[in-house]
């Protein structure tokens, strides 16, 4: 009979466990802070991708993260990790004046998905 009562307490106490352990990112933000990060890792990686492409080929970006990844610039394609399948990247560069745009399709509503100004400029 205690072993039943002492399976019963071990299993409430793993229930709570494993609830806060679920509801604690939510709580926290952890996970929009980590997809806002991997959002700028993503844009800052298809901007030197795309810096390298203007450089070798000496003519201006035209294209999507798949282009790059078919003409090696890129290992795969990226999408913004906010809202999931088909969130690609608007991207484009012109190589007379060197400028790169690299922006994310949440731009608008996730104002922390934006290249820093370090690596714009």
């Amino acid at each position: 009979m205690k072993k039943l009562n002492i399976y019963k307490i071990i299993s409430l106490v793993a229930l709570v466990i494993l609830f806060f352990i679920l509801i604690l990112p939510q709580t926290y933000n952890v996970n929009k802070k980590q997809k806002s990060e991997q959002c700028v890792k993503n844009m800052t990686t298809i901007y030197k991708a795309i810096q390298s492409y203007m450089n070798e080929r000496e003519e201006n970006f035209e294209g999507t993260a798949r282009d790059l990844m078919r003409m090696n610039y890129l290992k795969t394609t990226y999408e913004c990790p906010e809202n999931g399948v088909g969130d690609k990247y608007f991207m484009h560069g012109n190589f007379e004046t060197g400028e790169i745009i690299v922006s994310c399709p949440h731009e608008e509503k996730f104002q922390d998905h934006v290249l820093p100004e370090s690596l714009t400029e």
